[in-house]
């Protein structure tokens, strides 16, 4: 017998909007398309993203430029979306008109918004950023719904809810609910910031994604207020124990879906043939994620490799020539190969589960599945909040900095008896320090995909407070300087605007020449 759990997933994971319609398409010029998927394969080299993310982002990015170029408003939604198709992020001829109305709508009320912002004199270039992203998130959902994940998240909302015991931790019942279920919706979904904000802003404010439910001047007086409510919503203290707690809960429930969608409901009738298909998927999920990682890894690589190549002829040879006269062929190749490299051995090295986690998944899959299945796997967690005495606290303060600038500085004089100078040995410091997070990150993916508990490792006991600040220093970064991309820059301003002119005139020409070829017939 199923559990309430399934059942209600089964019930909600799909919905009318989901269904194909009898409704005209979009349809553009394949050979032209060809030319704009092309384009953004290679600009993706330019700048990272998790595959999961490059949609969301690249109509940020359309939406944005004809927001500035366009002058009429009134046909934006079209051209956004014939841009997407021909960039081959959907199909030739699978989104329906009447989508493209919905889309035209929603960015009617999102630009009224900046409008009324803008006449009251208090819109910023942050504000203008968060709503265009907010209207880049609704478009997103609106040509890809998201209806059967969001069920998930609910699914493992419910079968996390009980067990979760908060010791020491003192929050209204309203906000314990509200943290779990944004912690597991981001646990499932692996969204950015932006996506995360949008997640609340439908939740708390679902006017905002229902065009005509209320007025732009209405929706451009609560905006800041319900800015500043999804920030602190974030920003709580508890979301990182939630996550913390169940990110290794992630698996079963991808492991589910993926079940669902490649056998039907019928496969969970018969247990015995469901272990066999969890295990086939789940040895399917190690072989895919690390052959992902590999390839994220080359990417990292060939971007990495080129960026330092550029800074090294734009600032460390003449930096070289104009105070010794002469190149450092040491400190430039160390520069230029060790980054990549050591990325490259960090995620190579990554260990991937076995066996034992997939028997661990099969009996978490049927304690969801399964209303008589005896918990095993989901049992009561508690999360609570360390206290410490201040004068422990200041100790380990002190010890943890003396390690961060015993780290840098032992760094600093490695790189001091390989002859660096200043601006080499600034320049290693910000890439060394990237990799590290970044390869962090990179194990992390096959971290995803295990649900037992990891065995403590001496080795990493010892070499983590050294490398601990390295990583900090390094999402530091990841979050601001990286920000600055000049290859961006030169995508978004020199190649992209007038490729983006001349692949539409040339969809516009092939268009008319049918036209007339047509009238000849």
């Amino acid at each position: 017998m199923f559990s309430d759990v399934f059942t209600t997933f089964l019930a909600a994971r799909t919905t009318p909007e989901d269904l194909p319609t009898d409704d005209a398409h979009v349809t553009v010029n394949d050979a032209v398309g060809a030319i704009a998927f092309y384009y953004e394969k290679i600009r993706g080299i330019a700048e990272y993203r998790d595959e999961h993310l490059v949609r969301q982002h690249a109509i940020r990015r359309v939406l944005g430029r004809r927001f500035i170029l366009t002058q009429s408003t009134d046909t934006m939604a079209m051209g956004l979306v014939k841009e997407l198709v021909r960039s081959r992020y959907f199909r030739n001829q699978t989104i329906s008109v009447s989508k493209v109305h919905t889309i035209q709508a929603l960015l009617d009320q999102y630009l009224g918004v900046l409008d009324q912002l803008r006449m009251r004199h208090i819109l910023t270039d942050k504000d203008q950023d968060w709503i265009l992203f907010m209207a880049a998130c609704a478009i997103d959902e609106v040509l890809s719904p998201t209806t059967e994940l969001e069920a998930l998240v609910h699914a493992m909302y419910q079968k996390v809810e009980p067990i979760t015991n908060l010791q020491g931790i003192s929050v209204d019942g309203r906000t314990r609910r509200v943290q779990l279920y944004l912690s597991v919706y981001r646990i499932l979904l692996k969204p950015d910031v932006h996506r995360t904000e949008f997640f609340l802003l439908k939740t708390l404010a679902p006017h905002w994604t229902t065009p005509g439910a209320m007025s732009v001047e209405q929706l451009a007086v609560e905006c800041y207020d319900l800015r500043k409510k999804i920030r602190e919503l974030i920003r709580h203290p508890l979301q990182k124990k939630l996550m913390g707690t169940y990110r290794r809960f992630r698996i079963p429930f991808v492991v589910l879906v993926t079940v669902l969608r490649s056998n039907g409901e019928a496969i969970f009738e018969n247990r015995e043939a469901l272990a066999k298909e969890v295990s086939r998927i789940c040895e399917g999920f190690y072989n895919v994620y690390k052959r992902k990682l590999h390839i994220r890894a080359i990417r990292a690589f060939v971007y990495i490799f080129i960026t330092k190549m550029v800074l090294g002829l734009l600032i460390e040879l003449p930096y070289d020539f104009l105070t010794v006269g002469h190149i450092a062929l040491v400190p430039l190749l160390i520069n230029i190969l060790f980054p990549p490299i050591l990325l490259m051995m960090i995620a190579f090295s990554a260990k991937f589960p076995g066996k034992d986690n997939t028997a661990s998944v099969l009996q978490a899959i049927n304690e969801i599945v399964y209303v008589d299945e005896a918990p095993l796997v989901f049992v009561p967690q508690n999360i609570g909040q360390k206290k410490r005495r201040v004068t422990l606290w200041v100790v380990f303060s002190l010890v943890y900095l003396v390690l961060f600038l015993g780290s840098f500085s032992l760094l600093g004089y490695i790189l001091k008896l390989l002859h660096f100078n200043p601006v080499s040995g600034v320049i290693f410091f910000l890439f060394f320090c990237l990799i590290m997070f970044f390869g962090v990150t990179l194990r992390r993916s096959a971290k995803e995909l295990m649900l037992l508990k990891p065995k403590p490792s001496l080795w990493l006991a010892f070499i983590d407070p050294f490398l601990l600040p390295i990583v900090q220093v390094g999402r530091w970064l990841s979050f601001n300087v990286s920000r600055v991309n000049v290859f961006v820059f030169i995508f978004d301003i020199l190649i992209e605007l007038p490729l983006q002119a001349l692949i539409e005139i040339t969809e516009e020409w092939w268009s008319f020449m049918r036209e007339k070829k047509d009238e000849i017939e």
